[in-house]
């Protein structure tokens, strides 16, 4: 569904990382790693058309991104971003039906079935009773919540999510890796990045990681994220710990703590 060829990412004078190829099926999750400044956002917005790559292709469907018209990539690739603040003076049920907009003739407005599909992704997420509140009166985690559940009544094939548990306390964490983990089943592919590599290792079928030279790795999930490649990745002093929910990761004692810049 998503070819990404040899691709280059970055800004005019600034390559942030180079070479990045994949593709991304049905009912697959790729998980994106790596410590702050390094890409991850960009990647997002190169795939979405919104930064010109510095090299390389990204293919939907067998067509260039560039190519799609808005409201064709709309239907097809949805996308959660880390924060969202234009949407003031509408409501939460509003915010999700625009998620409709493509699907609707020209000048038509939602309808009863757009209406139905945006308080199912609401249900489906446990915020029904958000419906007709306001969307900026929310806390960072619900209006997370609320842009994940807009992505769903877009019904794309195709989930791009920044993040999807940032703001969000340990149970939503959950929620919401169970809810990816439901959208795979259903033949959704998603990729999302996350600062917690025990995300990965819960549901990625594959992980994709960019440390901050710009070398890329990108394999099975268990392949590629271990105790060596984690600590070169974060600049620390990393260990996995088994158990029978799969590997916990725990940063060793007295390990170099990690420098910090912009995402």
């Amino acid at each position: 569904m998503l070819s990404v060829q040899n691709l280059s990412i970055g800004y005019s004078g600034r390559m942030l990382a180079a070479d990045i190829s994949f593709t991304l099926s049905d009912g697959e999750v790729i998980a994106i790693l790596g410590p702050n400044g390094c890409g991850k956002t960009t990647l997002f917005r190169t795939l979405l058309g919104l930064l010109p790559a510095l090299h390389g292709t990204t293919l939907v469907n067998g067509h260039a991104i560039a190519a799609l018209t808005p409201n064709m990539l709309a239907r097809l690739i949805a996308y959660v971003p880390q924060n969202s603040t234009s949407f003031v003076n509408f409501s939460v049920i509003e915010v999700v039906e625009m998620a409709r907009t493509p699907h609707l003739a020209w000048y038509s407005s939602p309808g009863a079935k757009d209406r139905a599909i945006a308080e199912g992704a609401l249900e489906e997420l446990n915020i029904g009773n958000f419906a007709e509140c306001e969307f900026s009166e929310l806390s960072g985690g619900e209006q997370q919540l609320v842009m994940i559940a807009r992505a769903l009544a877009s019904e794309a094939k195709i989930l791009l999510m920044d993040e999807p548990t940032a703001s969000l306390d340990f149970g939503n964490q959950i929620l919401i890796l169970d809810e990816i983990a439901k959208l795979k089943s259903r033949g959704v592919a998603v990729i999302f990045t996350t600062h917690d590599p025990g995300h990965a290792f819960r549901i990625a079928d594959r992980t994709l990681t960019i440390a901050r030279s710009g070398q890329i790795q990108i394999g099975h999930t268990s392949a590629v994220l271990n105790a060596a490649s984690l600590t070169a990745l974060y600049g620390i002093g990393i260990e996995l710990i088994d158990s029978h929910h799969g590997p916990g990761i725990v940063a060793s004692p007295g390990s170099v703590q990690p420098l910090l810049g912009p995402e």
